[in-house]
């Protein structure tokens, strides 16, 4: 049996384990694909979709014996490959940093060189797959040596699995959310009840708001206890281009509507808003807070972007911080929901204009 049986066996095993861990992850894809800034966004739910599966018949496909078939689809296997190449090196050609899931939640989320050589050995597997199939030696393998191919394609993966185990693992996608929350945000987690959710809530701490430092859009520095001197702050931070951010962003202008009457509702960037792209201005508008480096973030505890935390008019924090898409977004719906509760009961009203 050839070595090439060895290329089709391997883009085999990626293919259903990227399929596989994509399936229960569609909204981690679509934010790979904003991130990586991928056009046509309209559609980059409904591919996120089909992908997975896409994948997976491909990986099963691709050993139906005979030969006609198996190049085709060997040579589909081989493009999506020379795609996702494609991709991950013009991604690390922008400043900052990129996350993409092209093989699922399993592999690890940041674009960098070893991405890029990842992919160029997945690449170059395309390529022998495709030499395996059309000169017919996947169909032999099937028809003639079908233990030895189970075999081998054992051994393969229980090398893949032990070298996976020897690298420490991966790192997720998305940042777990915060440890802390308030009346106004509930934390969810897989193992820990409602009422120790309700607990953490009452135990919430409030310490005082830290020293960090702002700019607004005309360029003056804003200490974060100024900032909050008047009226309560919920900051929401943020990255140009992130995918979980740019979902964060797109619900910035509701926010800013519903909530504006009884805090602040501020986006907070690492970019002066006069560097800011259009449709990051069309969303934030006067809203946008300058904070180099994220050093203000990381005063207030924040763990990366998007991230999100609310602060008192007392000088004191009052929720937060969370971190992840998902949790900021569910930070800031359990403080509308709190307010509304409030304003249903007669207990709070919007200020007079």
């Amino acid at each position: 049996m050839s070595v090439l049986i060895a290329a089709p066996i391997l883009l085999t095993l990626t293919l259903l384990v990227s399929g596989l861990t994509k399936l229960g992850a569609r909204q981690g894809t679509v934010d790979a694909m904003t991130s990586l800034r991928l056009p046509l966004r309209t559609f980059h739910r409904s591919v996120a979709s089909l992908l997975p599966a896409l994948e997976i018949v491909l990986a099963l496909v691709v050993w139906v014996p005979s030969v006609p078939l198996q190049l085709m689809v060997s040579v589909v296997i081989a493009l999506l490959m020379l795609s996702y190449l494609a991709i991950i090196a013009r991604a690390l050609t922008w400043e900052g940093t990129v996350e993409c899931s092209c093989f699922g939640t399993l592999a690890s989320p940041t674009v960098s060189r070893a991405t890029l050589a990842r992919n160029i050995l997945l690449s170059i597997l395309g390529v022998l797959g495709v030499i395996a199939a059309g000169s017919g030696q996947m169909t032999l393998a099937l028809v003639q040596q079908p233990l030895t191919l189970l075999t081998l394609g054992g051994v393969l993966l229980l090398t893949v699995a032990l070298t996976a185990l020897a690298l420490g693992g991966t790192t997720a996608s998305e940042p777990e959310p915060g440890a802390s929350s308030t009346a106004a945000t509930r934390e969810h987690s897989a193992d820990v009840e409602g009422l120790e959710d309700e607990q953490e809530m009452l135990d919430y701490e409030r310490t005082a708001i830290p020293a960090g430092v702002l700019q607004r859009p005309d360029g003056q520095l804003v200490t974060l206890r100024q900032l909050t001197a008047q009226q309560a702050a919920l900051l929401v931070f943020v990255s140009e281009g992130c995918g979980p951010c740019e979902r964060v962003l797109d619900e910035v202008p509701a926010w800013i509507e519903e909530l504006s009457p009884f805090l602040q509702v501020r986006t907070v960037l690492s970019r002066p808003p006069d560097q800011l792209r259009e449709r990051t201005l069309e969303r934030v508008g006067e809203h946008a807070l300058h904070d180099p480096q994220f050093s203000a973030r990381e005063a207030l505890g924040g763990r990366g972007a998007p991230g999100a935390v609310l602060l008192g008019a007392d000088g004191l924090l009052a929720g937060g911080p969370v971190s992840g898409g998902s949790a900021v977004i569910e930070f800031v719906e359990d403080i509308r929901t709190q307010l509304r509760s409030a304003q249903d009961e007669g207990e709070l009203s919007a200020p007079a204009e």
